[in-house]
């Protein structure tokens, strides 16, 4: 099981990934999963990540599945970012950075 915070996810603005945007994107992509995977699977993960209020546990059909609608659809910077929580389990809180910014959705957008 992979922990991923869709309320909390870090929108890289460059290659170098000196600065990001840390930004709630479950609506927006939930809505690309909605209107872009197919079966009734598809709609339950879409459903789980719109509710999802923080880190939530997804199975590995699950993660399939985000990976692949992120990779086709998604900026670079929300790719990183959606890797970098993938890939670094344990220091899934590290949002505390000077070099953050709330802000808008628009990394991922239907």
């Amino acid at each position: 099981m992979a922990r991923i915070d869709f309320k909390k996810m870090k929108v890289y603005h460059g290659v170098g990934r000196r600065t990001w945007t840390t930004t709630d994107v479950r609506e927006p992509f939930a809505d690309l999963i909605y209107g872009n995977a197919g079966g009734i699977r598809a709609h339950a993960l879409a459903l789980k990540i719109y509710n999802s209020d923080g880190a939530e546990e997804y199975a590995p059909e699950e993660v399939e599945v985000i990976r692949g609608v992120a990779e086709r659809l998604c900026v670079p910077g929300f790719i990183d970012g959606l890797m970098e929580q993938l890939d670094n389990q344990k220091t899934n809180d590290n949002y505390g950075n000077d070099r953050r910014r709330e802000t808008d959705d628009s990394a991922c957008r239907a």
